[in-house]
């Protein structure tokens, strides 16, 4: 067992920086959390059936200094909007690999998305990335695992709308299919 470091993303500007506990190193993150049981390492701790158990986190917020540190927190996966990871191997040849090992055996090709979140508080995250296999088949888990990511917050600020690009250490996200308000597969 062992700890890998992401980044959760509740709503716009604000993320939990810290932990999650995994059973093994060689789990993509994508795995883990679409999991039908989420891994504790203690389950009597949990709070909420549905939710990840983070360490030594930190809640940052856009446009302040300063950020809370909490050593545990437990964090509802249903408000989840996305997760990035800052494992290098999700965007590595090992990943590429075996996607393209996925699409051998599958048939399945290549697809570019586009997603465009639900609005939460005036904001909403738009974003294009590769997705690998049946577009369908994967809207039936919590998160869908995107590779070469752009992505872009917009959000509405004295009445005028404004956007940024969001830099991601490997290109790499996992977004909430509850948080999806439209996409389009090219």
């Amino acid at each position: 067992m062992t700890e890998r470091k992401i980044v959760v993303v509740t709503s716009l500007g604000k993320r939990f920086v810290g932990n999650v506990d995994i059973p093994n190193s060689s789990l993509r993150t994508t795995d883990l959390m679409n999991s039908g049981s989420i891994y504790w390492r203690d389950p009597s701790e949990k709070c909420f059936e549905n939710a990840i158990l983070m360490h030594d986190v930190q809640l940052q917020i856009e446009g302040l200094a300063a950020s809370v540190r909490f050593e545990k927190l437990q964090i509802k996966i249903s408000e989840i909007i996305l997760f990035y990871d800052y494992q290098e191997t999700i965007a590595d040849e090992k990943e590429k690999m075996r996607a393209a090992t996925m699409v051998q055996k599958t048939q399945e090709k290549v697809q570019v998305v586009n997603i465009i979140t639900t609005e939460v508080a005036n904001s909403f995250y738009n974003m294009t990335g590769s997705f690998y296999g049946l577009f369908k088949k994967k809207s039936n888990d919590r998160f869908i695992p995107l590779t070469q990511v752009k992505l872009t917050e917009v959000y509405r600020e004295n009445g005028n709308w404004y956007q940024r690009v969001i830099e991601l250490p490997h290109k790499f996200i996992g977004v909430s299919t509850r948080h999806i308000e439209a996409v389009r597969i090219s």
